[in-house]
């Protein structure tokens, strides 16, 4: 006698057709392939039901309408005990499959519902078994960047990561790639041609907006190339429109030592893991946006683990890597330090400076943010500084010292703004901007409508 297991579900009549769509997506979901059988007690016992011309057609349907992605069933007549049943026999490779939107699993003869961690595992297991950056691409080995590949290599050899093998010629770079699985035949496949193409095959999309949300744009700009070239647009443009602070002078007694407003390593660190961890099968672009208060690292994909990003940085866990060709490659240029680390080094520069991190995980992209100083917290942090090189110099008034840090963080500001936020008479702003130009400590660049204030 038949009888219900993880892969067989029975039902007494299509009026359970509901009830059936649950367990079609749990069997799929846990085995990849099962039955359900129409006409059957729990028991397993033939249960007579009516059956009529379109009954198989209903069910067809319902499994059409009901389960994605789509499969595609054969539903037939059986006699068992001489009573009629339909049975439905199906099958599929793209779990995770959802039935009226939710995701099922099967445990013993019942179908659960599946937690968000649990689909995830589903859904990173399924990326692992087809990955994408293993598959060969359409590019020949003379569509390699071969400046790429020669920074690369001096990169690696120079932090000791890899043989130094001398020169590298144009045969010799085609061995490199091979020895680092990039090469499939005669062709890259897709790790080796997101890395090291000539082509252009990504777009990081940049932009600046004037307040926290994307409204107003201050600049922007769409770029192209591989993920080498990518990284370093990214960090060029990121540092470009961050403010700096002055921490007193450098050894030399000649150069300032100008402090980012975020650490530059643990930004580093965020474009890296945005471009390491990347799903690239997706029509999603990369795309950095820097707000008035924060700076946001997206990139296609959902983040590749069943942990969130702060598991990472406080406990010791293993890394999951989508990209891991992509990944090792990076490794060995020294652009990523350690697997499993990123997330704990930029948790931990960021908490030394007193910075807010967030991230943002839905299905189809990942986004990272590190929120910037405020305004006030920058001025009172550059007023405390200028006090500090005021006490080995030319001695300050606290409001000069204020119109100063403003200065600083805002060349353009107008007097009037100054005198507004500083709560002094427009009188005493320009007594003080006098003061301070006669002291060496700022000078004026540009016209009188259109420059601006350069402290020195």
């Amino acid at each position: 006698m038949l009888r219900e297991d993880e892969q067989t579900e029975f039902k007494k009549t299509t009026g359970e057709l509901n009830e059936a769509m649950l367990s079609i997506s749990s069997i799929l979901n846990k085995h990849g392939r099962g039955k359900i059988y129409f006409g059957l007690k729990n028991n397993g016992q033939p249960c007579k039901f009516e059956i009529t011309d379109s009954t198989l057609r209903d069910v067809s349907r319902k499994i059409f309408e009901t389960i994605k992605p789509q499969i595609f069933p054969i539903i037939k007549l059986e006699k068992i005990d001489d009573v009629e049943v339909i049975v439905v026999e199906f099958d599929g490779a793209d779990k995770p499959y959802s039935a009226f939107g939710k995701y099922y699993i099967r445990i013993a003869d019942e179908d659960r519902e599946l937690s968000p961690s649990e689909l995830r595992k589903i859904m990173i297991g399924r990326e692992y078994e087809d990955n994408y950056e293993n598959r060969t691409s359409a590019e020949s080995l003379d569509e390699i960047d071969l400046n790429t590949v020669q920074s690369f290599y001096h990169q690696a050899t120079d932090c000791n990561r890899l043989p130094n093998l001398g020169k590298l010629e144009d045969l010799s770079t085609i061995d490199l790639l091979r020895s680092l699985s990039l090469v499939n035949a005669d062709k890259l496949n897709n790790a080796g041609r997101l890395l090291f193409s000539k082509n252009k095959p990504l777009v990081l999309k940049l932009a600046v907006f004037a307040t926290n949300e994307k409204n107003t744009f201050l600049d922007s700009k769409r770029v192209e190339g591989n993920i080498f070239e990518l990284i370093d647009v990214a960090m060029d443009f990121v540092v470009k429109n961050l403010r700096f602070r002055i921490e007193g002078i450098k050894d030399d007694l000649k150069t300032r030592n100008e402090v980012p407003e975020i650490p530059l390593l643990a930004l580093r660190e965020a474009v890296i893991n945005s471009f390491a961890h990347a799903k690239y099968d997706l029509n999603i672009q990369h795309e950095i946006d820097i707000f008035s208060d924060r700076i946001a690292i997206s990139n296609p994909g959902s983040f590749a683990s069943e942990f969130e990003p702060i598991d990472y940085a406080y406990r010791q866990l293993n890394s999951h890597l989508r990209n891991q060709l992509i990944a090792n490659t990076l490794y060995l240029c020294k652009d990523v330090e350690t697997f499993g680390t990123g997330f704990k080094k930029i948790y931990n520069l960021c908490n030394q400076e007193g910075l807010k991190v967030a991230y943002e995980n839905r299905t189809n992209d990942f986004t990272f943010e590190i929120f910037r100083p405020t305004t006030q917290e920058l001025t009172a942090e550059l007023t405390n500084n200028a006090k500090l090189q005021s006490s080995k110099n030319k001695l300050l008034t606290d409001k000069e010292l204020e119109v100063l840090a403003k200065l600083r963080l805002s060349p353009k500001i107008s007097s009037t703004t100054l005198a507004k936020e500083c709560n002094i008479p427009l009188r005493t702003v320009y007594r003080i901007i006098k003061s301070l130009k006669d002291k060496q400590l700022i000078v004026r660049e540009g016209s009188n409508k259109a420059g601006f204030y350069k402290v020195l």
